[in-house]
C-alpha cells in the first residue's frame, strides 16, 4: 500500500506538469512540427527555415502568447485563460475552466497522497513525527487521494469542446494511472487485512 501511494504521488506530480494532456490525433499535415495541450495552455514547437526567419516569425507573434527561438526552432505557447481573456473564445474560456478544474484536482489529489506516503513510510524509518495524524484523517485522506485526482480529470474532460482531432495524450495517461494507483491503494487499505 505505500509503494502504491509513493507512485501515485510521483505519477500524479508528473501528470499535474506535463505539456501532453492533448496531443495530435494523427501525425498527417504535421510535418516538421509537434503540438499539445497541458492544462493550461497550448503549445506548438516548429522548425522554421533559418534563425533570421525563426526571430521575425517571434517579433510578429509579439502580444499573441509566448514565443522563442533556439536557431532555427520556434516554440510558441498559448495560456488558455490569457486568450479567453483577449478574445471571449467559448472554446478558449471552457478549456481554461477545465484547466483550472483539472488543476485543482490534482494538486489536492497530490497533497493527500504525500500525506499518505508520510504517514506509511516514515514509521518504516523509525521516525515518528506522523504519529499525531489521527486514523480517521488517514482513511479520509487515502480514499481523496485517488478520488480528488479523478474528480480533477473528469472535470477537465467534460469541460473539453466537442469535435477536434485530439487525443489524450502521455500526461493525461499518467495522471489517470495516478489516480488508479491512489484509488487502488484506497480499495487494498479498506478491504485487505494487513500482516501485522
Amino acid at each position: 500500500m505505500a509503494a502504491m501511494s509513493a507512485l501515485c504521488l510521483v505519477l500524479g506530480i508528473m501528470g499535474a506538469m506535463g505539456n501532453t494532456w492533448l496531443v495530435p490525433d494523427s501525425d498527417e499535415d504535421m510535418e516538421g512540427m509537434e503540438m499539445g495541450t497541458s492544462l493550461t495552455g497550448s503549445w506548438v514547437e516548429m522548425d522554421a527555415g533559418s534563425a533570421e526567419m525563426c526571430d521575425a516569425t517571434v517579433d510578429m507573434m509579439e502580444g499573441e502568447g509566448d514565443a522563442e527561438c533556439d536557431g532555427s526552432m520556434l516554440t510558441m505557447t498559448m495560456s488558455f485563460s490569457d486568450q479567453c481573456d483577449d478574445t471571449d473564445d467559448e472554446e478558449s474560456c471552457d478549456m481554461a475552466t477545465g484547466g483550472m478544474i483539472g488543476t485543482i484536482g490534482m494538486w489536492a489529489g497530490i497533497v493527500c497522497a504525500l500525506l499518505i506516503t508520510l504517514t506509511m513510510v516514515l514509521p518504516m524509518a523509525g521516525v515518528d513525527a506522523m504519529d499525531a495524524v489521527p486514523e480517521n484523517v488517514t482513511q479520509i485522506a487515502t480514499w481523496a487521494a485517488g478520488a480528488l485526482m479523478l474528480v480533477g480529470m473528469l472535470g477537465w474532460y467534460f469541460m473539453l469542446p466537442d469535435g477536434g482531432d485530439m487525443a489524450l495524450g502521455m500526461s493525461g495517461w499518467i495522471a489517470g494511472a495516478a489516480m488508479s494507483m491512489g484509488l487502488g491503494s484506497a480499495l487494498i487499505g479498506q478491504f485487505i487485512e494487513a500482516d501485522e
